[in-house]
């Protein structure tokens, strides 16, 4: 049993890769190509979600789509998170000497990353749930007029 579980999560993870390189690469060319500097698009970790979601569906149904949908989401939201966090930690680091508003603004910097991360893997799940939704029905219409 733990076997099937332990190959259950690298297919899921190997989903996650895929779909969060995808993601990845339309986050960063969407906000490249746009010139965003204060505000960039998750599109991309949306569409990542659904590569994945409809890959772990063609592949197998064995495979947990929202492990591996969170995945790429936090995979593919990465990038952002990347672009934002070094102006927030300058924004800790050239404020004010107290160490209660350095503290303050440390907090702050904390709770922006952990609101990224998990709207990046709620959008990722979102994707991947319409992924699998949209492979099933998909294969229920091939069959039945095919």
């Amino acid at each position: 049993m733990t076997e099937t579980l332990h190959r259950d999560r690298q297919h899921a993870w190997t989903f996650a890769l895929v779909g969060g390189f995808v993601a990845a690469a339309l986050v960063i060319g969407n906000n490249l190509y746009t010139g965003l500097d204060t505000e960039l698009s998750l599109n991309g970790v949306l569409v990542g979600g659904f590569v994945t979601g409809f890959l772990v569906a063609r592949a197998s149904a064995r495979t947990d789509v929202g492990r591996a949908a969170i995945g790429a989401g936090l995979l593919g939201g990465s990038p952002a998170l990347a672009w934002f966090l070094p102006p927030l930690v300058d924004f800790v680091v050239s404020g004010d000497d107290t160490v209660s508003y350095s503290l303050l603004e440390a907090a702050f910097v904390l709770l922006f990353v952990g609101v990224h991360l998990v709207f990046t893997a709620l959008i990722g799940l979102l994707g991947g749930l319409v992924g699998r939704w949209v492979f099933e029905h998909q294969s229920l219409v091939g069959a039945t007029h095919g």
